[in-house]
């Protein structure tokens, strides 16, 4: 059963989401703490969207590395541990909100409102495409991570980042490789 958060046009979403987002960004640094203001409708929306919360947050767990990555360039400036802690609270509650935005709205949806509002063409073929084959990558790499558990035992720690290392190179190989004989497919089937 769809709540009303899914039923909601996409255009409303979206635009809430932006807005949102906007205001974050234009939150002086000094008052980045107020931002966590946001959170509340944010957990109020999940609850009514009858979303688990537990697989937002290990999305959010997910991204949060990359966050506190640019976060820490900010401990460089004057007041940077001030500015960092705000950077990555901002930071956090806009990857919230588009998790949320991508959970509650099928992307057709999604696409068809930002072709509405010109956004850029080919942004909207990425992001049409990455939607398409991002489950053929996590297949591919399914598949790899199997073979590699298969002929490893027990190996050192540094011996599984470099086997991890060797793996995504491959994976981007193997995936570039399956994408041209996809793309070879389509055009033998009058694709553009």
């Amino acid at each position: 059963m769809m709540s009303p958060i899914h039923r909601a046009p996409a255009a409303l979403k979206l635009g809430l989401s932006l807005a949102l987002i906007l205001g974050l960004a234009a939150l002086p640094a000094e008052h980045a703490l107020w931002g966590l203001l946001a959170l509340a409708p944010l957990l109020l929306l999940v609850k009514l969207a009858r979303l688990p919360l537990e697989s937002l947050l290990v999305r959010w767990a997910l991204g949060a590395p990359f966050l506190l990555g640019v976060a820490s360039l900010a401990l460089f400036q004057p007041h940077g541990l001030r500015t960092s802690l705000g950077l990555f609270v901002k930071s956090s509650i806009c990857l919230c909100t588009l998790q949320l935005l991508a959970s509650v709205t099928p992307i057709s949806e999604l696409l068809r409102t930002l072709r509405r509002v010109h956004f850029p063409e080919l942004l909207c073929e990425v992001i049409a495409l990455l939607s398409r084959y991002s489950s053929l990558l996590a297949d591919e790499a399914r598949r790899m991570h199997r073979a590699r558990a298969g002929r490893t035992l027990h190996a050192s720690r540094w011996l599984v980042w470099l086997a991890l290392g060797n793996s995504l190179g491959l994976l981007f190989v193997r995936t570039v490789s399956r994408a041209e004989r996809v793309q070879a497919a389509m055009r033998s089937r009058g694709a553009a």
